[in-house]
């Protein structure tokens, strides 16, 4: 909606993104709300999660919906389930993955907005790709002030 109770440009045209396996559909963009905030559906699948990664300049907050997640905060691991929350403010170190049997699915909100153009710009480089390769990733992550920091938690830490 935008600010005067109307939808916003765009409303109903939301785009479901592959980025390796998780799908990303953007709900809210933040071209839509002057770039103050984004948000996001994330399904990802069992033993999916992103890399170890931290933000330079987005707040990031996680709702699960379904599924069992672990979640890594600056080295600290969290459980959580269905109607868990947990926010990685912009500056630490973290990452997630599904450990349950079944896809998970979450609402991301992320303030200042910038994530979902993040997200489209690397689905859009990767499409097709098998594997990451790290020479198309990384230099997205650091156009969008990402610092790609280590490999997903189920490649570091399998026994999850």
């Amino acid at each position: 909606m935008s600010t005067h109770g109307t939808p916003a440009a765009g409303a109903g045209k939301a785009k479901v993104l592959n980025i390796f396996g998780d799908l990303i559909t953007p709900m809210v963009r933040g071209a839509d709300v002057e770039g103050r905030y984004a948000v996001m559906e994330a399904i990802t699948p069992p033993q999916g999660g992103p890399p170890l990664h931290r933000h330079a300049r987005e707040d990031e907050w996680f709702v699960v919906l379904e599924g069992e997640f672990v979640f890594e905060v600056d080295g600290e691991r969290i459980p959580l389930a269905a109607g868990g929350t947990i926010l990685a403010q912009k500056g630490t170190a973290h990452t997630f993955q599904n450990v349950g049997a079944a896809p998970g699915r979450m609402i991301v909100i992320v303030r200042p907005a910038g994530l979902d153009s993040f997200f489209e710009e690397l689905a859009g480089a990767t499409w097709g790709m098998g594997e990451p390769d790290l020479s198309v990733v990384i230099p997205i992550f650091e156009k969008f002030g990402l610092e790609f920091l280590g490999p997903p938690l189920a490649v570091r830490a399998p026994s999850v």
